[in-house]
């Protein structure tokens, strides 16, 4: 039997938020969230409170967010992140970003497949395993043959690369053979899946950087079956801009959020974790997220699916 997944938090979500970290913790405890996902406060705050927050609420501390090089830097013994996830009694720490750079060929990919490997052993000893948050340019097409070879071997300008990227995802998502239910193999998330293994590194799939990128969430939680133990829940709308896209409010934009917890449940995944990037008010925000993530993990479903999902949020 399928188990649903419980409802957590990026407290990146609620950075703007003037509460101490201990007192957001108790927050979106009494809001309903069970787990939290830190990011950046999780590193200057007192990690001994925030432990006790953890304990008196019962809120699961799921991951924490942190960059490769931090990562890195830690199993060196370099920075403190291994004493904070150790005190706070976190297993997961996720890489929240990488250069586009790294996933326009397939050797950028594969020199980054070693690196993370390198690092999730490093990780072993500590018991922590290590997670990459998807981002809508590793759905970008990577570049072919000799043109990969040339971003590879020469000092082409970062600038430069992205916007070739861009304008790749842009005349792929104009093909009327454009399948977004079909991630391609020709994308830097599908080769790091293949040239990972479960024991290297787990998905965080971010399912509005998905429809950003002009594809099916459920496809890529599909993809990433068994390996995706968090879902990042955020909404994103058209800007009607050269087909980009912004942060949208929880239900009032592209996604739909019962496709999404229907494969979710399905993949195994074990978290929903509500993101807002840009919320007009950070308290508001953690309500409306509770709401969304209240329906989506207790499992209903609605005689139109997303329908429900797209409700607009209360004010």
């Amino acid at each position: 039997m399928e188990r649903p997944p419980r409802p957590a938090i990026q407290l990146y979500s609620v950075r703007e938020s003037t509460d101490s970290l201990p007192d957001v913790i108790r927050r979106v405890a009494d809001a309903g969230f069970e787990g939290v996902e830190f990011a950046t406060r999780f590193f200057e705050a007192d990690v001994d409170a925030v432990a006790d927050a953890l304990d008196e609420t019962g809120v699961v501390p799921v991951a924490v967010h942190a960059d490769l090089s931090t990562v890195e830097a830690a199993v060196e013994g370099e920075n403190d992140l291994l004493d904070r996830l150790d005190a706070v009694g976190c297993d997961r720490v996720v890489v929240p970003h990488i250069s586009e750079r790294e996933f326009q060929t397939r050797w950028a990919v594969r020199s980054l497949s070693y690196r993370i490997a390198d690092a999730a052993h490093e990780l072993d000893a500590h018991d922590v395993d290590l997670g990459y948050h998807t981002i809508r340019h590793d759905l970008y097409p990577m570049y072919p043959g000799v043109v990969g070879q040339l971003f590879d071997r020469t000092p082409v300008p970062q600038g430069v690369a992205n916007l070739g990227g861009e304008a790749l995802a842009r005349l792929r998502r104009a093909d009327p053979r454009h399948d977004p239910t079909e991630i391609p193999s020709k994308s830097g998330f599908w080769n790091l899946f293949a040239r990972t293994t479960p024991d290297d590194l787990f998905f965080e799939v971010d399912v509005g950087e998905v429809t950003a990128a002009g594809f099916d969430p459920a496809a890529a939680i599909e993809l990433a079956a068994g390996r995706v133990p968090l879902v990042h829940v955020r909404d994103v709308t058209p800007t009607g801009r050269f087909g980009t896209y912004e942060n949208a409010d929880p239900g009032t934009g592209a996604v739909d959020f019962d496709a999404v917890a229907r494969a979710a449940r399905e993949s195994g995944t074990e978290w929903l974790v509500y993101e807002h990037d840009d919320p007009a008010d950070p308290h508001q925000t953690v309500e409306d997220g509770a709401a969304l993530l209240s329906r989506l993990c207790g499992g209903s479903e609605t005689d139109a699916p997303g329908e429900a999902a797209r409700a607009e949020p209360s004010r």
